[in-house]
Order: structure tokens, then sequence, then C-alpha cells
């Protein structure tokens, strides 16, 4: 088992859409968690060259580049954050795919905060916020 993280474990919040974004950063910072958000793949990409995240929060449909492409990046990372794909979307195939490439979970939105925060500390057992 990985030894306790010293610091607050860092979240990357990537959605297009402004007030879902600020509603999670805000919801996980208040946590504990060090958040940081993008609101497009290649810019979360580039937030990851000084922010390694521990969990990234990665919304599907996004413009320019889309949440598979980016999680396919975000599992070339080392090490690979935990990723968890929130999305209107509701297709089986787009969830099978996403889940075939490494997507820890997979929500559906409207998002449940309460249920997502079970998950987010489901993926990130060694870290716990400080609070």
């Amino acid at each position: 088992m990985a030894p306790p993280i010293e610091r607050p474990p860092r979240m990357l919040v990537v959605d297009d859409e402004e007030r879902i974004g600020h509603v999670l950063s805000k919801h996980f910072s208040s946590r504990g968690y060090e958040v940081r958000s993008a609101r497009r793949g290649d810019e979360a990409l580039a937030l990851t060259n000084v922010f390694p995240p521990d969990i990234v929060l990665l919304d599907l449909l996004m413009p320019g580049m889309n949440g598979i492409e980016t999680l396919k990046a975000l599992k070339q990372l080392h090490p690979p954050p935990k990723v968890i794909m929130l999305s209107a979307a509701d297709h089986d195939e787009v969830i099978k795919g996403a889940l075939q490439l490494g997507v820890d979970f997979y929500i559906p939105k409207p998002i449940n905060l309460s249920q997502l925060e079970r998950l987010v500390h489901g993926c990130c057992p060694a870290a716990k916020p400080i609070n």
C-alpha cells in the first residue's frame, strides 16, 4: 500500500461549462483538495506539466480535444492520475470505450455531489484530504 501523501491531494477539473467547473472546484477545495481547473483538454494537459494531479474530473463532450482524446493523453502521464469521467452523454458504447481506455469511473450529469465525493475518496485512498 502506498504511503499517505504529505500534501493535499491534487485534483484537476476539466469541463467546458464554466459553472460546473466552478461548483466542482469550490466543493473539493472546501474539502481540502488542491484544485485547478481547465475548460479544454489541451489546456488541462498543459497544466499537468506544473500541476501533476492525483485525480481528474473529466467532461466527455468538449470542443476541440474531447474527453476521450484527453483521457488517452492523461493515461500516458507517469504516474497516470485516476480519472472520473462526467457527461450528459448516456451512450453505452461511449461509456464502454471510456472504460476500456482506462477511465476509473463514469458519472452522468447532472452530478450528484455526494456520490461523486464517495468515488473521489475511493479512487484516491492514499490521498485523503488534509483538513
